[in-house]
């Protein structure tokens, strides 16, 4: 009669043949990286090996450990003794590496020291893509992602916390001494502990006395003190910041801006920001593709969140479309103001007579100038007028209602006027594909939730090969072809 077949671990197997084609068949992830790495110009990585040496075993190529880096992201494994023990048991990777053992301590060697070049074969990739005609340059979507860092929240502290615990770790240390034996042994573990975290403690804030003198340059005592009180740096990661996810926590992070062209979806240029600050990243994103392809896009496309004047007046004196609409446009656009039907948005600018209708047709005349956030406004009210309005109290909380309107309110003005037409609003609908997919491949499909490696070089390293990837499947199938 006939039984269930069991594994039988006791044999002795011999394998005497293997069809690579089976291992990594045309059209598979694993071909695609082989090939697209093997165009790669590596010459600054390889001069940096003593080839003409005699002494030791012959290197592993450099390309075989950017396979296996852009491989391990692809198959959602990102710490190095995973990609190690992947080396060693999965036939994939044997069939990248030709059966050459790599231990985690050779691979995180590699991507340390050579972060700026892998980072310039991303630059690489990009012109692949251009010379296949992937990007068309006619929209760029401009988007940041919020990635948490390999750090925890409770080790970001302020300068004072840090003073606090320098303060514990002294007085431990100095127990210790107290009752060492008499040849005063300080080789224990808890002390050589101790030492190191008191000098990670000073280091770190020597580090953030630096960011906050950067930061207060020029500013008052009072403000230096503030920011004394306020400002935090993580123990764990210098470069990390206590950034606000999508799920509302709190986390120390890195943002990350990707500019994409909308064609194909090619990233043509990334960048780990200094701070969470999308404003200010927009610029250096439009220019970051500007260098990396050598030409520059017909339309800007952004969301509310790149949003400033200083933006607008930039994008415009360079000559470059945009279409990037100010927050109050779509908190106006979905009924979300604050005061209804006087709202500022429902107050009418007369500009040929620089004034202002309110919603119950007074007039609002300019009353003097005002400095906000370094930025000049003038002021318009009509305290008369308002003193005797039964609608006052749903209009403003003070005696009368102040319109403030930015000195250069027409570039805004301008943007506002560019959404108003229909092409232009089909255009900006195709950001949001464009701009956003890869985040949401990286994470729900590649797992990618946070970042592995600490300090913003590292991390910039690790982003390039991430979206490295992810132009690599997208000009793969056009340059080798998808397979039977």
């Amino acid at each position: 009669m006939r039984s269930f077949i069991v594994p039988d671990r006791k044999q002795k197997l011999l394998l005497t043949e293997v069809d690579l084609d089976a291992i990594a068949p045309l059209g598979s992830a694993l071909r695609y990286i082989d090939e697209l790495v093997d165009m790669f110009d590596t010459s600054e990585i390889e001069k940096s090996y003593d080839l003409d040496s005699e002494q030791g075993r012959n290197p592993i190529h450099p390309k075989t450990y950017i396979k296996v880096g852009l491989y391990a992201l692809y198959n959602c494994r990102f710490s190095l003794r995973k990609m190690e023990y992947d080396i060693e048991h999965h036939l994939g990777y044997k069939w990248l590496t030709g059966d050459k053992a790599i231990d985690h301590s050779t691979l995180g060697k590699f991507y340390a020291r050579y972060l700026d070049e892998i980072v310039e074969l991303f630059s690489q990739v990009v012109m692949l893509c251009k010379e296949l005609d992937l990007i068309d340059f006619d929209i760029l979507a401009i988007d940041s992602v919020k990635l948490r860092a390999n750090a925890s929240y409770k080790q970001s502290k302020t300068l004072a916390s840090i003073e606090k615990e320098q303060k514990k770790i002294k007085e431990r240390l100095r127990q210790l001494i107290e009752a060492a034996t008499g040849d005063g042994s300080m080789q224990g573990e808890e002390q050589k502990a101790l030492a190191d975290r008191l000098e990670r403690l000073q280091e770190a804030k020597t580090v953030l006395k630096e960011h906050i003198e950067a930061k207060t340059l020029g500013g008052s005592e009072k403000e230096k003190q503030e920011s004394r009180e306020r400002e935090q740096i993580n123990i764990t990661d210098f470069d990390a910041h206590i950034m606000q996810q999508a799920n509302r926590e709190q986390n120390p992070a890195y943002s990350v801006t990707t500019a994409t062209d909308t064609a194909n979806d090619i990233i043509t240029h990334f960048q780990v920001n200094p701070q969470d600050d999308d404003e200010a990243a927009l610029l250096g994103a439009v220019e970051g593709s500007r260098e990396q392809t050598g030409a520059r896009h017909n339309t800007v496309n952004a969301d509310s969140g790149f949003a400033s004047k200083a933006n607008y007046e930039s994008l415009e004196q360079e000559g470059q479309e945009a279409l990037i609409p100010d927050r109050r446009l779509e908190a106006e656009e979905r009924n979300e103001v604050s005061r209804a039907e006087y709202d500022r948005s429902n107050f009418i600018y007369d500009e040929r007579a620089d004034l202002y209708i309110c919603p119950q047709a007074k007039i609002l005349r300019k009353m003097g100038e005002a400095t906000i956030q370094g930025r000049r406004y003038y002021r318009y009210g009509n305290a008369s007028a308002c003193r005797h309005c039964e609608f006052r109290d749903k209009c403003t909380n003070g005696k009368f209602r102040n319109i403030y309107r930015d000195q250069k309110e027409e570039v805004q003005e301008r943007m506002r006027a560019r959404f108003e037409r229909v092409e232009n609003r089909s255009r900006y609908t195709k950001r949001a594909h464009a701009a956003e997919s890869p985040y949401g491949h990286a994470k729900r499909n590649l797992k990618f939730t946070h970042v592995i490696r600490r300090g913003i070089e590292k991390v910039r390293m690790e982003m390039a090969l991430l979206f490295m990837l992810h132009n690599i499947m997208k000009v793969a199938p056009v340059l080798i072809g998808s397979g039977p």
